[in-house]
């Protein structure tokens, strides 16, 4: 049972009423009590600074009670540290008061787990281990954990002249290798409403690609992963901001619905169509209409005032010969509409793009492509070229925190925009640096390096998240004999990094029937020994001797949160 559970409890056996001769608490009289707004019950959930924080809401200056989280609350069975038993395994559309979407025109998306936070980690490590859903409302000192500013480590910056290292990021561009829900949530002291413009280019949830979790809530995994995300996303944003998140037919309905719950359906712009035009190899054999698009979701942090530059391109030869009449001065036009438009004004101003994108090649369609590397998800430069120029200015900040191959920070580096991309997997992270130094050097060979006659220039700064016990993580999962694992096991036992639902005792006494576990099975109780908050160092803690950091590390730490200050 964490803090606040024990807090709500101690609450509320203040009142006998609610408490049965054995000690227990009398749900029933409690819920009764809360659907009646009893004045007694109020005053003693007021009276505590944590009940009221998570009860009560300020208008105002009136601190208005919230029945609905308060009653599920102490209605959950056990106060489980997850919407199991709420949503009953059910994934659907439903109002915010569970009624069939065709009783209300309020649609939210319900599903497993929605009121829960999920780390999501997207390494293979991580799919092996078993997540952990922090419920909102029911453990809420796990989730302030895991999502506080973390410290950073291994800070470098890159420049044309060379990598060096570095203690102070100066609103540099940003490379951040980690779990991205740490990432994000660590920038918001520093970044909440400066980010003009996210792009997100997910995993698909294909079951081919990194997010493939070993559970039957493998689409309610997904959906949770994504909200918890995408709510940091949009206080990251600036007023005039926008996000636009790519995906295919496997998920993007149900992020439509999601996106229309966070941001608001009114901020909801376009649903963009990429037209990849490739209709051919094994996608032909399924006997069925042959998917060649991706669809990519626009929004904005406000559904009128958004930056917004609408972009032209040239007019295709087609066009321009239809002008095909000649006025007395020898200017081409053409009637249309009842009135006559001239070849010379509609070849300068060109046409408007519209939201669906069929002039941009897949990597299908162009293998020998100068910009493509060895990943398989990368997309075109030209794509996020298109994105970043309609939606920020020169100097504006761009985020990416599913940074793949690093694409939108190549083009955010050429278009003179700041950026930050956060990546958790070392290959990716490994092609990400290499491209961006290509960029800061000049020896980026793209078509867009080439229409911009880029000469190098400018420069970023690379740092980690700092692990902790996610040094066990990586050490149970590259161990292979028994040895190793036993080493492994008094390690952690004498660690403070040990679940607080273990006693430490228990080890000692037990350890021989750990030693009789199969491999399989000691590196499985070995992740489920550690805790999961803390696989990486919070910035409060990087002092303690455990957390191993060096001082240029601390200092790095120290800087970056002290911008938020300045």
């Amino acid at each position: 049972m964490n803090n606040f559970q024990s807090t709500l409890i101690d609450v509320l056996k203040q009142e006998e009423r609610y408490v049965a001769e054995d000690g227990t608490l009398l749900r029933n009289a409690i819920v009764e009590d809360a659907m009646k707004m009893n004045a007694g019950l109020i005053r003693l959930l007021l009276g505590n600074a944590e009940t009221k924080e998570h009860f009560f809401t300020d208008v105002d200056g009136i601190s208005v009670f919230d029945k609905q989280a308060f009653t599920w609350t102490i209605s959950n069975k056990a106060f489980l540290p997850d919407s199991y038993t709420r949503f009953k395994n059910k994934i659907g559309l439903a109002d915010s008061d569970g009624n069939l979407i065709s009783a209300s025109g309020n649609v939210e998306l319900v599903f497993p787990y929605k009121d829960c936070v999920l780390e999501g980690g997207q390494t293979k490590e991580d799919q092996k281990r078993q997540e952990i859903f922090y419920n909102e409302l029911l453990a809420p000192d796990e989730i302030d954990r895991l999502l506080a500013p973390k410290a950073f480590m291994n800070a470098k910056r890159y420049t044309k002249e060379g990598e060096f290292l570095v203690t102070d990021a100066k609103e540099d561009s940003l490379v951040i290798k980690g779990n991205n829900l740490l990432s994000i949530s660590s920038l918001l002291k520093n970044y909440e409403g400066r980010i003009q413009l996210i792009y997100l280019d997910p995993p698909y949830n294909t079951n081919n690609d990194s997010f493939q979790y070993n559970d039957r809530f493998n689409h309610s995994s997904w959906l949770c992963f994504m909200k918890n995300r995408l709510e940091i996303a949009r206080k990251l944003l600036t007023p005039t901001g926008s996000i636009y998140v790519q995906l295919d037919y496997n998920e993007v309905h149900y992020c439509k619905v999601l996106m229309d719950e966070i941001f608001g359906a009114d901020c909801f712009q376009r649903e963009i169509i990429w037209d990849t035009q490739v209709l051919s190899g094994y996608k032909t054999m399924t006997n069925n209409w042959i998917r060649g698009h991706d669809t990519i979701l626009f929004y904005t942090k406000n559904a009128k005032n958004f930056l917004f530059n609408k972009l032209w391109r040239p007019q295709t030869q087609e066009y321009l010969d239809s002008f095909n009449r000649v006025d007395a001065d020898g200017r081409h036009y053409m009637i249309a509409h009842g009135s006559k438009r001239y070849r010379d004004e509609a070849e300068k101003r060109g046409r408007v793009f519209g939201d669906v994108w069929n002039d941009i090649k897949s990597f299908m369609q162009m293998p020998t492509a100068s910009e493509r590397v060895d990943f398989s998800t990368q997309k075109p430069e030209a794509i996020l070229e298109r994105i970043i120029r309609s939606s920020t200015h020169e100097g504006d900040i761009v985020l990416d925190f599913f940074a793949g191959s690093g694409t939108t920070g190549t083009v955010a580096h050429k278009l003179k925009r700041k950026y930050i991309l956060c990546e958790q997997m070392d290959n990716q992270i490994t092609t990400l640096i290499n491209r961006l130094k290509s960029v800061v050097s000049g020896n980026d060979a793209g078509n867009l390096a080439k229409e911009l006659n880029w000469k190098g220039g400018g420069s970023f700064v690379y740092c980690e998240i700092a692990k902790s016990n996610q040094k066990f993580v990586d050490a149970i999962e590259s161990a292979n004999d028994a040895t190793t694992l036993a080493k492994l096991y008094q390690q952690i036992s004498a660690s403070g990094y040990i679940s607080y639902r273990v006693l430490p005792k228990m080890l000692d006494e037990h350890a021989k029937e750990f030693a009789d576990l199969s491999i399989e099975d000691q590196k499985r109780f070995l992740m489920e020994l550690l805790d999961k908050n803390l696989l990486y160092v919070n910035a409060c803690d990087m002092d303690d001797a455990e957390s191993g950091l060096m001082e240029s590390d601390k200092e790095f730490t120290r800087n970056f949160y002290a911008q938020a200050r300045r």
